[in-house]
């Protein structure tokens, strides 16, 4: 997948060429908001799409998202899962 990097706000866009679930490009990019286009939904939920770019700041995505939304390109933006540890909770009936 080629890439160019747009360091005035942050953002790197992607031209679009791979489909995937919604989960795979989650799993691709922890930590990192992600905006794609989508190409399937079931029953109203997105379940796979294009990746159009990804960003530490979703603020980011402001111009690239209108463009595409005045294209009538329906997109979604989500965030690739923490990378932090997360604390064990453990129930216990006594």
């Amino acid at each position: 997948m080629r890439t160019r990097s747009n360091s005035s706000n942050g953002s790197r866009k992607v031209y679009r060429e791979v489909e995937k679930t919604i989960r795979a490009w989650e799993k691709q990019y922890p930590d990192t908001w992600i905006l794609l286009e989508v190409t399937q939904e079931d029953n109203g939920e997105p379940v796979r799409g294009k990746l159009i770019a990804t960003a530490q700041d979703p603020e980011n995505f402001q111009e690239i998202w209108k463009s595409h939304r005045d294209k009538g390109i329906l997109t979604m933006l989500t965030f690739g899962p923490s990378m932090e540890p997360r604390p064990a909770v453990v129930v216990s009936a006594a």
